[in-house]
C-alpha cells in the first residue's frame, strides 16, 4: 500500500502550522510583555508558519471581504475568518504540491503541454502569486528588522523566495513545453 502524498501532507501541514501559531502566540504574549515594544512583535514560529505555507496567505486575504468596522469580526468554530481561510488554505495548497508529487511519482512520461487556455486561467494567476510572493520576499530581505524580529525576518523571507520561483517557475516550463522546447526531466 503506498502512501498518498495527497492526503499526507494536508493533514501534516495543518498540524504543523496549528503548533507552530500556537507557540508563536505565547512567545509573542511574553516578549511583548517584558521588551515593552511599541512597534508590531511577530514572533520566529508564527513567521515561519507564514513562509512554509506562503500561498496559504492569499486565501487569509479573502477575509477582508467579510469585515466591517460596525460589527464584531466573524468567526467560523471560534476561529477569526482570517485563520480559518488560512488553514482552509494550507489544505489545498499542500492537497495540490501532494497531488502533483503523487503523479509525478507514479508517471515516467513527461506531463503534457498546457492549452493555450490553461496557461492564460492557470498560468497567469500563478505567475502573479509568485511575483507577488517575490516581492515580499525581497522587502522584508531589505528590510529584516521589520517585526523586529531580524532571523525570523530572513528565515520567512528565504522561504517566500523558494515560494515565488516555484510558482513564476511553472507557468514558464508550461509556455516552454507549450512552444515546442526542449526541457530536461530530472
Amino acid at each position: 500500500m503506498r502512501v498518498k502524498f495527497c492526503w499526507l501532507l494536508p493533514l501534516a501541514q495543518v498540524a504543523l502550522a496549528i503548533l507552530l501559531l500556537r507557540w508563536g502566540g505565547q512567545l509573542e504574549i511574553s516578549i511583548q510583555q517584558r521588551m515593552r515594544y511599541d512597534t508590531l512583535y511577530v514572533s520566529t514560529p508564527a513567521l515561519l508558519c507564514g513562509g512554509i505555507n506562503g500561498p496559504a496567505r492569499f486565501a487569509a486575504l479573502l477575509s477582508h471581504f467579510f469585515y466591517r468596522f460596525d460589527h464584531a469580526p466573524p468567526t467560523v468554530f471560534g476561529l477569526d475568518l482570517e485563520r480559518t481561510l488560512f488553514f482552509l488554505g494550507i489544505v489545498v495548497l499542500w492537497f495540490l504540491v501532494g497531488r502533483t508529487l503523487d503523479k509525478h511519482r507514479l508517471s515516467n512520461a513527461p506531463p503534457p503541454a498546457w492549452s493555450a487556455s490553461k496557461l492564460v486561467l492557470a498560468g497567469a494567476p500563478l505567475a502573479l502569486m509568485g511575483a507577488l510572493l517575490l516581492y515580499v520576499s525581497v522587502t522584508g530581505l531589505l528590510t529584516p528588522g521589520r517585526w523586529n524580529n531580524e532571523i525570523g525576518s530572513i528565515l520567512n523571507s528565504v522561504l517566500l523566495l523558494f515560494w515565488s520561483l516555484a510558482l513564476l517557475g511553472i507557468p514558464v516550463l508550461a509556455l516552454v513545453r507549450r512552444l515546442g522546447i526542449p526541457v530536461a526531466r530530472s
